[in-house]
């Protein structure tokens, strides 16, 4: 497991936050949205879910392995460091969607609430070819990202890891019984041209599994030099109104009081 700690400064801390990035990007693309958090007074723990040594695994079911390994582990880090803190968590796609199976599969793991941006709980049409080639990835085959190279933490995706994630997908369909999931506050923050996530197949997916989240589309987001609608963890990403939009909405979600239940 490797994971980076953020202390804020602030005297009297607002809670923890866990943070987790989407596929082969580094952790660092994450920092952005860290700075803001931190300066509003959480303490934040960045997973990396990656390891670039020569013996990663190769096998879907090991990559998967580890990534739920390393977010379990990291939560639990938390925990142990911030006994009297609420924990939040903060996923972005394929890191939105370690979260969701963790909180499956070890219904003790919980948080006092979550921000996920662009889970890819389903998944475009032309996103999903890529399940066709899957079987390829026992060659050590990897497609192309198209991820800015600041970001991608290698030029290539392997297929093992889009194995993966599209059995994380396929996994997280069902979650009756799993109150431990559906009570979390949860801000689910999506855009409607995302090129890899289906806007209304999330929709429909909240809606099944009977959650008590609020899915919101970005606003104000302006054309920027690299289009590319599911990248949404910047400023560069997004333009500056949208992520002055993004970043207040989800600092008011992690410091706001909670409701007060009606008598």
């Amino acid at each position: 497991m490797m994971t980076t700690l953020f202390e804020t400064t602030v005297q009297a801390p607002r809670g923890v936050v866990l943070v987790t990035h989407g596929l082969n990007n580094k952790p660092e693309a994450m920092d952005a949205l860290i700075r803001v958090l931190v300066r509003e007074g959480l303490h934040c723990l960045r997973i990396s879910l990656y390891r670039d040594a020569p013996d990663a695994p190769a096998d879907s079911r090991a990559i998967t392995d580890g990534w739920i390994s390393d977010f379990t582990q990291a939560y639990d880090e938390l925990r142990a460091r911030y006994p009297r803190q609420p924990i939040y968590n903060v996923g972005y796609s394929l890191g939105a969607l370690v979260a969701i199976r963790c909180l499956q599969i070890r219904p003790a793991l919980t948080f006092d609430r979550m921000v996920l941006l662009a889970p890819p709980v389903a998944i475009t049409r032309s996103a999903n070819l890529v399940r066709l080639l899957t079987p390829l990835a026992r060659v050590g085959l990897a497609l192309p990202s198209v991820a800015p190279a600041e970001i991608r933490a290698r030029r290539g995706t392997p297929l093992a890891e889009y194995a993966a994630m599209f059995g994380l997908v396929d996994a997280v369909q069902t979650l009756d019984g799993h109150e431990n999931i559906r009570n979390i506050q949860t801000r689910v923050f999506l855009d409607a041209e995302d090129e890899m996530v289906r806007y209304a197949g999330v929709l429909d997916w909240i809606a099944t599994n009977r959650l008590a989240w609020v899915a919101e589309t970005l606003r104000r987001r302006l054309p920027t030099a690299r289009p590319y609608r599911h990248l949404m963890i910047s400023e560069t990403s997004l333009g500056r109104p949208a992520w002055e939009d993004l970043t207040a909405d989800i600092v008011t979600h992690f410091t706001e009081p909670a409701p007060v239940p009606e008598s």
